[in-house]
């Protein structure tokens, strides 16, 4: 796709955002069965089911665009992946692989949320109406709700915990 036009430039970033969101539906399950804290392990599981409907969102975004559905690979995402993938060769003990889960977790938030505000910037300057809007802002609510979740987990008692196990 060559990308000559601010309309092309938001299709480029929404099928970007289209391959990240369908990634990150598996990413997510194998996360979820990974870790061995039941906190963490329930928010990716969770969220793992929200980003199937967000999918979903994307795929109406897409049709109120008149575009075919594609995927524009990201790298970032699969670099994000790929770190968590050898961390988890390396890791020794279940404290350090749910704690690497974790901040992974809001690294990739913190990602898609970014990438959201950008969809919604250019949708609102090519006044794309609120069939493109308000599903992505739905999307973009939900990552921050998923981020909240995550940040919570990370100060909560089980965190402490874990904390003390690895500090000794």
């Amino acid at each position: 796709m060559n990308v000559e036009s601010l309309h092309d430039m938001f299709v480029y970033q929404l099928q970007g955002m289209y391959y990240t969101e369908n990634q990150l539906v598996d990413i997510l399950d194998e996360m979820a069965t990974e870790t061995t804290d039941e906190d963490i392990s329930r928010a990716f599981a969770d969220h793992r089911d929200e980003t199937r409907n967000q999918v979903e969102r994307l795929d109406n975004v897409f049709a109120a665009l008149n575009e075919q559905p594609q995927e524009q690979e990201m790298h970032v995402v699969d670099g994000l992946n790929r770190d968590r993938m050898t961390f988890k060769e390396v890791a020794q003990g279940d404290d350090l692989l749910n704690l690497h889960c974790l901040g992974a977790g809001m690294k990739n938030e913190r990602l898609e949320i970014t990438a959201y505000e950008n969809l919604l910037m250019l949708a609102n300057q090519l006044d794309l109406g609120d069939d493109v809007t308000d599903p992505l802002q739905q999307n973009a609510d939900e990552e921050e709700d998923a981020l909240d979740k995550l940040q919570g987990l990370s100060g909560g008692s089980g965190m402490k915990a874990m904390f003390q196990r690895l500090l000794g």
